[in-house]
Parts: C-alpha cells; structure tokens; sequence
C-alpha cells in the first residue's frame, strides 16, 4: 500500500517539476530580454561616473598642487630675502646666490623648471627645463594674485606666474614655475579608456563668450585644441554641464553629432571633463550578452528535465526511508529530552548548559545537517554553526520564568523543509519549559548570592565579597611582583544629611557617591561598600605609590562636585586613608586596619584630603585603642580624680571662684590631662558617665567643704557636646544636686560656642532649664568658634570667658588687645560678666584690669592644683592673696 501511493507520488512529481522547470525558464527568458537592456546601461553609467571620478581626481591633485606650491614659494622668506638683497649694490651677489640656492631646493621637491625675475620683469635666473613654446593653451580662474596656463608641448605642463613681495607688501619681483601633468598625459594618451569607441574631453569656458569653449581632444599624434560651441542644434553637450559645475550622466549627442552615454563633471579652477562611449558599442554589447543567456538557458532546460526525471528514483526512495524511521524519530526526540533533563539537573554554567542544549537538540531533526538552533536568553545568544538571522522556515518557543518571557528557543532549516519541523513543535516547546523553569531556579541562587556578597542599597560588593577580592589582587600582584592599594573613604559630614534632608535623600547620595567612585576607577578595580558613609577602593597592580595618591585626589574632585537629587543641590567631601601592598601590609586585614587609621588621621588633618599609612598612626592607634580599652575601667578603678584652678577677682586678689578640671591617674602613664583621652571619651560614649561622675564628685566637694566651714566660691565644671545633648541632663543635674544637698547656685556649668549652633530650638530650651534651676551658665573659650551677637542676646548666659589664645599676646599683638577690649565692652553692655583666662604674666594682668574685665585666671596666679592644696586657700577667704601667690611659686 504505501509503495502504491508512493509510485503515484513518483509520477506527479515528475510531471510537475518538468512543467514547473519549463515554465520557470520561460518566464526567465523573458524577464532577462526586458531586464537586460537597463542594467547593462545602469553597469555602463556607473562605470563612466566612476572612471571620470578617479579621473578628475588625479587632474585636481596635479594641478591644485602645482598652484598651492608656487603660492608657497611666493611666501619663502628666505627667496624675498636674497631677492632684496639682489636690488643692493654691496650685496648684489650674496642675494642672487640665495636665490640659487632656494631655486635648486624648489626643483629638487616640486617643479620642472623656474624663473626669477626683477620687478622691471627682467630674467634674474632660470632653472630646469623650461617650455619655450606653448601651444595648445588655456587659461585656468586660480583667482587673483597669480596667472595659470595648462598647455600641450608633447605632455601637459602647467605654467604659473606670481609676484613676490617683501614683508612690507611691497612687489620686488616675480616667479614662474612649470610642472609636467603625467598623469593628465597618460589620460590622453592611452589607446582606449572604455571600450573601443571611449573619448576624453577636458574644457575650459572662452573667457568673455558664454557659447564657446577650448578643449583638449584625444589625438594619437598630437593633442589637438580645438574651439567649439557649447550648443548645437538648441541642445547642450555633456561638457557644457561640466562647466556649468553639473555632475552626471547623458545620453545624447557630442560635438560630432553622434549618439553617445558622456560622464561630465566640473573639474579645478573652471575646468570641465567628458568621458564617453558611443551608444551603438553599448547596444551592440547588451545583443550579444541577451544571446548568449539565451543560449544558456535553453541548455540549462534539456540538463534540467534530464536531471528530474534522473533524481526522481533517488527521491522515492528517500520518501520511503522517511515513512519507515518515523518511529524511530519519534523515540530520537524521547532520548534526546532525557539527555537535556540529565543535564539540566547538573550545577552548570548557563553558557554550557545552552551549547550542551543545542548539541542534543540537532540531531532529533530529520535533516540535521541543514537544521541550525539559537537560544536567546536575557541579553545573551548562543548559536549553531551556520546559523543565520531571519530565516523564514523556522519554529520557535518562548522561555518563561517568574511568569514572564525571558528567552527564546528557536530551531529552522538554512533550506526550505517546511513540512517537516512542524513535528518537532512539541518537543521544542517542551525543551522551552524546561529550560525555563532550570532559569527560573538558576535566577533565584544568583540573587541569593548577589544578596550575600553586595550591599543592598549601592549594589556595590560588601565587606565579604571585599575580603576575597583583596585577596586575589594579593595573590595575582605577588605573582607579578606588582603593587596594589587600598583606599579607605569616609564622606565628610553625612549624618548632616541624613538629620537634615532625611535617610531616603541620604540614601539616594549614597547610590551617586558609589557611581562617582565607579567612574574614578579601572574595570578591573574594585569599589565597594564597608558600610554607612565608608567607601573601599581596591587598585589593582599599580606602578607605584604615587599612583594610588592621583586616584585619591581623582575621587575628591569628583565628590567636590555638586550633586542634584530630587530638585536639591548636596555637597559632600571626603577623607581617604591609603594602605598600599607590600609595604603596608600583605593581607586583606591588615590592608583594610591600616588604610582606616590612615582615614583617621586624613580627618583629623582638616577633612576632605588623603594620607597614606605610616607607623606612627599605626602606633598612636594602638596606643589610642589600648587607651580606650583602660578607660572602660577608669571610674571602677577609681583612676579619675579632679583638680581645682581659681578665679581671682582685682584689685584685692580675691578669690571669686575655681574651675574643676578632670586628670586621669593611670597606673602606666601616671597623669594624664583631659585633651589626651576628652575625645576618645566622645567616640566610645564614656563622656556620659564620666561627666556625671564630675558633676557628682564636684558637688559632694562643696558639700565636704561647706561642713567644714570653708568659704566656699562657685565651681566651673565643663561640659562636652555629646553630654549637653544627652536626654538626661536635666534630671542627672537635678538628682544629684537633691542627692547632696547642694544648692544650684554654687555650679557654674561651662559650654563651647560651637554646642549652641545645632538644634538652636532644642539649645534655647536646656539652657533655659539649667537657668531656671539656678545653675550659673558660662561661654568657654569665647571667641575661638562661631561666634555671634544673636545668640548672646537669645540665650540665657551669664558669663564670657576669653581664650587664652587671645590673652597670651596682649603684650606685643595689637589686634589681640584689639579683640578683648571689644570682647569685655561688649560683654558690659549685655549686662554679662567677663572672665580672662590664661594669664600668666603681669603685663596681661594690668592691661585686663584696665579694660575693667571682672575676673582673671591663669598660671599668674595659680596651676590647677589637687583639693587638699585648694583648701588652704578656702580657710582664710581674706587674707589669700599671699597664699595663693605662695603655692604659684611652689609650683
């Protein structure tokens, strides 16, 4: 039975491919008739546009280059030079032996011969060969200020004359050069440009006669110039467009009357060229091309007929083979969807699983040597050999994960077997779907990952995924004896940001600092993430340490720039420290350590610059980290103890009051003084319950001493920033006080300038409490910080303390007396107490006194000395002038 359909197959396919083979010769015989005669005149066209392009280009090199070059020589400094010279009497020779010696340079580089004569035209001194006579000329439009003539004297030569003048503008001379046209002569005198019956016409307009022109005819004797006109019989020759600056093609009649296809184009300086063929030699050419396909197809029709009816058994034979493996196709595509699925379930690369895909997949088809495949996925595509875009035979399949297409499986024959892909639908489709859910789970682990190792926020790499980089630039620049470096960066001022404008504007600066940082930086370098407002740049295999600073200072230009967020302007700097690879350090943590004091110490040298690391930091900052940690421990050790300096009121020496100051006996470093360990208090929040611990200590003092019967004067007790704003002042102060008895009116409490500029809401409010329990609020170090009129007249204080910088060059500093007086003046007249600290010698002391400050503090009188030193001067309230005095000397 199927042999049955098979043989009636044999029969109508012989009959249709004869018929269809016979028809399809036919129909191309004829399209080849009608088609032929145009693109033979299209192909004949474009050639003459062609060769008269390349034609005219060789013309206006040869010529413009022979004007551009005598322009030249008239600008010869030297050449004007010998040419004055040769007008002097005394110098007459040495002038014409220069204008020897720059004519043999001229004709040694461009010319055929030169001629230099004196402004009365007569010849000063010829060169080279020069044309005596000059026929068959014209004259090119070079424009003013020189004359050009292309001429026949056995080859083309162009002739130029132009004046010389001095520096001054004035003529002194003339030159005339003469360079030959090869290539033009070559034009001319070739046997055959373009077929047989090809010509070449170079023209120039009659100057005054709009009808003529003069042209040079192809002549293989002699070149012949010839005058003609430029219409005949109402029709304009080819060149007369050439002239007319036209480019193009024509078919139409030549000067001869005779039906030619002429190329024209306007050529240098008024110029215009033909090229041409006759018509007849075209249409004879397309005859005998349209015979010969003619011919060729009518063989092709007999060969093609034979070769049917002789493929016929051969393809029979091939539809049976095909009827009979159609089982076995079918379990073809069963093995290979087990063999995908197998590898599907292997931890592979997306490349490889997609080529491993794609190898599998081919050989399930029936014509697999013609099938090709393309996986497109995301943003890449992987490819079959042979595989093509835009093949019209062709199934595919789209790849879903998370509900959304991401890809494409795509299968098609480079020949057209439509029917036969259509059975492989299904299983592409299938291939599809499982592909896709493989994407769908790979997708899932790479954002767990990129959740693991990158910073959520920037997308840079975080501190994990750092470590490991660093330590592979460690491994791959030990390798090649390379350096590397770490730049550790800290943005200036960011919580100013965050407080200001809010965490989402901090955030979105966050996301355009690390892009600036980005664009700083080498693909193969690394940025990343540490956390917060710090910043990791990673440099990979740099020459040298200097390289690692023009990184640095690259990224503090970028972030001085401006950055707009949301319609606001935001300025931010930054603080690098810089460790670099081997001297450094030569692991990721020492690195990272190293670079972060580095950081330390850019900040503390004014921000918004970069240091490198050097031992020293590393010392000091293991010296401050082991400072730190011994002051956890200060107040349980009892370590912490207070010393008292006194306030002395003039003239009586009286004393007014003292100034508790707070001393760390350590048990290594003996005494130290509050500037060495005030900060690091700060930093680790410890300022907290140290200064409640003097605030408690100072008040069970006054206590001590008011049971004593001591005369007892206010008490100063600084406060740090971090304790004026801590939520608990008031009712730490307000405990304490309750606790030991003591009246608010003894504590004087003593804030920098620089504490009553943040939250002046917030500022005005505790002062205003503090006030109203009593307690006595001082301005310390006045002066030094951001001082202002506004906020003494706004805030509830009582009392300006000078800094001693300004009081230690009273003496022999005109502005610093300047200052203080304006500072004391100021003072009185808002009714607030002035006092002056630092005094130490006596000159200081009578100018003060003179400008009425109230009251005086320094070495002059006292150091800060211990409480039982204090006492002494608290037992005898009148007579302590000569005590205290005592006790300054003693020390």
């Amino acid at each position: 039975m199927l042999r049955s359909v098979i043989n009636q197959y044999n029969r109508k396919i012989l009959l249709i491919s004869s018929l269809t083979l016979i028809m399809l010769i036919l129909f191309t015989s004829l399209s080849v008739y009608s088609v032929m005669q145009r693109q033979i005149e299209a192909i004949a066209t474009s050639g003459l546009e062609v060769a008269l392009e390349n034609t005219v280009k060789h013309i206006q090199k040869q010529i413009m280059h022979s004007v551009t070059n005598t322009r030249a020589i008239s600008t010869r400094i030297f050449l004007t030079q010998s040419l004055e010279k040769f007008y002097s009497d005394h110098s007459q020779k040495e002038g014409i032996e220069g204008i020897a010696q720059s004519i043999e340079r001229i004709l040694s580089t461009y010319f055929s011969g030169i001629e230099i004569y004196d402004i009365d035209d007569q010849l000063i001194l010829s060169a080279g060969n020069l044309s005596k006579h000059r026929k068959l000329a014209v004259e090119l439009n070079t424009g003013s200020g020189i004359n050009t003539i292309l001429f026949w004297n056995h080859d083309f030569i162009v002739r130029n004359s132009i004046q010389l003048v001095n520096e001054y503008g004035k003529p002194i001379g003339r030159v005339i050069t003469e360079e030959r046209m090869p290539n033009l002569t070559r034009i001319f005198t070739e046997a055959t440009l373009i077929g047989n019956t090809s010509d070449f016409l170079l023209c120039a307009p009659v100057k005054g006669n709009n009808h003529e022109m003069d042209c040079f005819l192809r002549n293989f004797d002699d070149n012949q110039l010839k005058r003609i006109q430029r219409i005949m019989n109402n029709q304009p020759l080819p060149v007369h467009f050439a002239l007319e600056g036209q480019t193009g093609v024509k078919f139409t009649k030549d000067y001869r009357q005779i039906e030619v296809v002429a190329a024209h184009s306007p050529v240098v300086y008024d110029l215009g060229a033909v090229l041409k063929i006759n018509k007849d030699e075209l249409n004879n050419y397309s005859t005998d091309q349209i015979r010969t396909i003619i011919f060729y197809l009518i063989l092709i029709l007999f060969f093609g007929i034979a070769i049917i009816s002789w493929l016929t058994l051969p393809l029979i034979q091939k539809l049976i083979n095909q009827k009979e493996s159609y089982l076995n196709e079918r379990l073809k595509e069963n093995t290979c969807l087990q063999k995908i699925r197998s590898y599907l379930a292997l931890d592979q690369s997306t490349e490889d699983t997609c080529k491993n895909i794609l190898k599998f997949l081919l050989p399930v088809f029936e014509f697999q040597e013609m099938a090709v495949a393309k996986i497109k996925l995301e943003d890449k595509q992987y490819f079959t050999p042979k595989y093509q875009e835009n093949l019209s035979n062709c199934i595919s399949s789209a790849i879903i994960s998370n509900g959304q297409q991401c890809g494409l499986l795509q299968v098609a024959y480079i020949r057209n077997f439509p029917s036969t892909l259509t059975y492989q639908q299904n299983l592409v489709d299938t291939i599809a779907h499982d592909l896709g859910r493989w994407y769908e789970g790979k997708e899932a682990e790479k954002r767990i990952i990129e959740m693991a190792t990158h910073d959520a926020l920037t997308g840079l790499p975080n501190r994990y995924l750092l470590r490991d980089r660093i330590e592979q630039v460690l491994v791959h620049d030990t390798r090649l004896q390379k350096q590397m470096a770490v730049l550790f960066i800290d943005l200036d001022h960011f919580k100013t940001i965050n407080d200001s404008l809010g965490h989402e504007m901090g955030d979105l600066l966050l996301k355009a600092v690390a892009n600036r940082l980005k664009s700083c930086v080498r693909n193969e370098d690394t940025v990343a993430r540490q956390g917060g407002d710090e910043f990791i740049v990673v440099l990979n295999s740099i020459a040298e340490s200097l390289d690692a600073a023009k990184v640095s200072q690259k990224i503090l230009d970028s972030l001085a720039l401006p950055f707009y967020i949301h319609n606001n302007e935001l300025h931010i700097d930054g603080s690098i420290g810089i460790a670099v690879f081997p001297d450094d350090g030569v692991n990721a943590e020492t690195l990272l350590k190293n670079s972060d004091n580095a950081m330390y110490h850019a900040k503390k040298n004014g921000r918004n610059n970069y240091q490198f690391f050097t031992d020293e930091l590393n010392k000091s900052a293991y010296e401050r980290h082991i400072l730190g940690l011994d002051l956890r421990y200060a107040l349980e050790r009892n370590e912490l103890l207070l010393y008292y300096q006194p306030v002395m009121d003039m003239p009586n020496h009286n004393l007014y009051g003292v100034e508790a100051l707070l001393r760390w006996r350590h048990p290594e470093q003996k005494l130290i003084t509050p500037d060495k360990f005030i900060n690091l208090a700060e930093e680790t929040g410890l300022i907290i319950p140290i200064g409640e611990w003097v605030i408690r200590t100072v008040c069970m003092q006054i206590k001590a001493w008011q049971d004593q019967g001591f005369y007892v004067p206010r008490v100063a007790i600084n406060l740090s920033a971090r304790q004026f704003r801590d939520k608990d002042l008031i009712k730490n102060i307000s405990r304490i006080l309750s606790e030991t008895g003591v009246k608010a009116k003894y504590i004087a409490l003593e804030i920098t300038e620089s504490m009553l500029i943040d939250n002046i809401e917030k500022v005005v409010e505790t002062l205003n409490r503090l006030d109203a329990m009593g307690l006595h609020i001082s301005i310390d170090d006045f002066g030094t910080g951001y001082s202002s009129l506004s906020y003494l007249k706004q805030f509830p204080i009582h009392t300006l303390k000078i800094d001693r910088s300004f009081v230690r060059d009273l003496v022999t500093d005109k502005n610093d007396r300047t200052i203080v007086a304006a500072i004391i003046a100021m003072a009185h007249s808002l009714e607030m107490e002035v006092i002056a600290e630092g005094i130490e010698i006596e000159e200081q002391l009578n100018f003060l006194v003179t400008q009425k400050c109230n009251h005086y503090q320094g070495y002059y009188f006292s150091k800060p000395v211990t409480v039982s030193e204090i006492e002494l001067m608290l037992m005898n309230s009148v007579a302590q002038s000569n005590k205290i005095r005592a006790i300054g000397s003693a020390k």
